[in-house]
C-alpha cells in the first residue's frame, strides 16, 4: 500500500483536469496515427523517389544491354573465328533465334 500511495503522489488530480487531459491525448495519438498513414501513402508518389526509381530502371536497362552485347560478340566470335553454324552457336550459348535486346521489348 505504501507503493502505491508513492506512485500516486504527484498524480494528484486537484483540478479534475486529468480526464480530459488523457481524453485529449488520445484524440493527438489517433490523428498522429492517421496523419503517418496519409504520409506513407503520399511517400508512395513522392517525386524523388519517382526520379530515383526511373534512375535505376535506366541502369539495370544499361546493364541488360551491356550483356546482350555481349552475348552477341560471343555469337559473333563463334561463327566467324570458329567456323559454327548460327544454329550451332545459339545452342550453345542457351538463346533462341528470337533473342534481341530488352529495350525493344519495353514499352515507353
Amino acid at each position: 500500500e505504501a507503493e502505491l500511495a508513492d506512485a500516486k503522489r504527484g498524480r494528484e488530480d486537484e483540478d479534475g483536469e486529468r480526464p480530459k487531459k488523457l481524453a485529449k491525448l488520445a484524440e493527438l495519438h489517433a490523428t498522429r496515427a492517421k496523419l503517418e498513414a496519409e504520409l506513407a501513402v503520399l511517400k508512395e508518389n513522392d517525386p524523388q523517389a519517382l526520379a530515383d526509381l526511373e534512375k535505376e530502371l535506366e541502369m539495370c536497362k544499361e546493364a541488360a544491354n551491356r550483356w546482350t552485347d555481349n552475348i552477341f560478340a560471343c555469337k559473333s566470335y563463334l561463327t566467324k573465328k570458329r567456323g559454327m553454324s548460327n544454329k550451332e552457336a545459339l545452342k550453345i550459348l542457351g538463346i533462341s533465334s528470337d533473342f534481341d535486346y530488352p529495350e525493344d521489348k519495353i514499352p515507353k
